[in-house]
């Protein structure tokens, strides 16, 4: 309704202006012309509402008997308006000798950027005198239903000093990627209301933090970031009221996690692990430790951890990670014995410890000998390069010959291979190829580099 009075209260102006030889529409027609149209001024929106634009016209030579509106695209690639409504001016009404047609327009649903639409106006008179006007709409991206991912957080929650306090985080909406994953997520500390607050990480869906020793209830909030394929973001905040500890407790500190290379041992130190009595104020005592393999790749194996009750455990990664991956691991400590199954006793608190294990870098497989000519008897070297490999992660190779006639090929599952060049009557090249992996060549793992050589054997001279 009130963009409605706006637009109608903009024409009534453009209407005088134009009389006076101004305005903010731009028109056509013959200078002679008797017909006299206007248009609302150029207008911005950000709401997806619906819009009426009101059209005038009247003619000093007669009636008006045809009106009608016209929508043009100026964005390239702009979605339609999802709605137009009296673009053939079919319903008018009139003040004088003055026609007033209202068209209706609804923006569309989803926007990727700002769209910019031209409404061009259209009168005739009943001999035919024509004129028309133009105007134009620019409807901005927030106005799209669908701009932004919505984000949805775990439920709001209470907990005590020490407790393990688990985030989760979903997104939707938006514009989702393709391929890999559909959003991108950032957990932040949006109030620690003068609390220290340690996330586990920082991205990923999923986050957790040890709540801190308070002395009375405090709420923190955590926010969830959400960013889409458009590097939109949508925001939620989860909040965690934290209660002072009721008897004596520990808060599992550790320091360990980032990122590590293949085949790294690193350790799992939980030795800053401390103690708060029943006033929340640090004390001495015995606590007890366990460490947990929580969770890694999809395919993985558990990693086993070693000195896993002590303070300071230890953990091998696998010396071969092709991908970005993701290894978390747990560590409970108690005022009591932990069992195996993390059970005790006495309240257990728990904190999660994160590695991020960097992927090897592709195998790049060449021959400085990539093709060779050699007599009928002659022994042949074949060898494979790796002139861009700095790792220390071993690599397999596996030969193969790929024409006949077939040689004996000695060193197969070696860098280097040789064999003894046959017999021939006329020129005959030989194929080889050789691949490497970073694990054992197999017909299920054909490896994820090759290259071929040539060997042309000429006839004894």
């Amino acid at each position: 309704m009130y963009s409605e009075i706006r637009f109608t209260l903009l024409a009534a102006a453009s209407l005088l202006l134009a009389a006076c030889g101004g305005g903010g529409s731009s028109s056509s027609g013959s200078a002679a012309s008797p017909v006299i149209v206007s248009v609302p001024a150029p207008s911005t929106v950000s709401s997806g509402d619906a819009l009426s634009f009101t059209g005038q016209a009247n003619s000093s030579a007669g009636q008006i008997t045809k009106m009608y509106w016209q929508i043009d695209t100026l964005t390239l690639g702009a979605n339609a308006l999802t709605s137009v409504t009296n673009a053939d001016c079919k319903s008018t009404t009139t003040s004088g000798n003055t026609v007033n047609c209202v068209l209706q327009v609804t923006p569309p649903a989803k926007l990727t950027a700002d769209y910019t639409y031209k409404l061009s106006f259209f009168a005739v008179d009943a001999k035919g005198n024509t004129s028309s006007s133009s105007t134009t709409l620019q409807v901005l991206q927030s106005a799209s239903v669908t701009n932004n991912p919505t984000v949805q957080v775990g439920a709001d929650a209470t907990v005590t000093s020490g407790d393990k306090v688990s985030l989760t985080c979903s997104g939707s909406g938006g514009t989702p990627a393709t391929t890999g994953d559909a959003y991108s997520y950032q957990w932040v500390v949006n109030d620690a209301a003068g609390l220290t607050i340690s996330l586990a990480g920082t991205t990923g869906a999923a986050n957790s933090f040890v709540a801190p020793v308070v002395k009375t209830a405090t709420t923190v909030k955590l926010q969830c970031r959400v960013t889409d394929d458009k590097q939109k973001t949508g925001t939620a905040i989860q909040k965690i009221t934290i209660n002072p500890v009721v008897k004596p407790t520990v808060v599992p500190i550790s320091y360990s996690g980032g990122t590590v290379q293949p085949g790294a041992a690193v350790s799992l130190d939980g030795s800053k692990t401390v103690m708060y009595d029943a006033n929340g104020n640090l004390t001495s005592g015995t606590i007890y430790y366990l460490w947990q393999f929580k969770s890694g790749p999809a395919s993985a194996l558990p990693l086993q951890v070693y000195n896993a009750t002590s303070s300071v455990a230890s953990v091998v990664f696998p010396s071969v990670v092709t991908t970005t991956s993701m290894y978390v691991f747990t560590l409970n400590a108690s005022t009591a014995p932990i069992a195996a199954d993390g059970t005790s006793a006495d309240p257990v608190k728990q904190r999660d410890v994160v590695f991020v294990v960097s992927p090897l870098p592709p195998i790049t497989l060449t021959s400085y000998n990539l093709v060779q000519v050699v007599q009928s008897g002659a022994s042949v070297q074949l060898k494979a390069e790796t002139p861009n490999y700095t790792g220390s992660a071993p690599l397999y190779f596996s030969w193969t010959q790929t024409s006949l006639p077939a040689v004996a090929l000695v060193g197969t599952n070696s860098q280097i291979a040789g064999f003894i060049a046959p017999t021939v009557t006329v020129a005959t090249t030989l194929t080889f190829r050789v691949s490497a992996d970073y694990q054992p060549i197999t017909v299920a793992n054909p490896g994820s580099a090759s290259v071929d050589l040539l060997v042309q054997v000429l006839p004894k001279s």
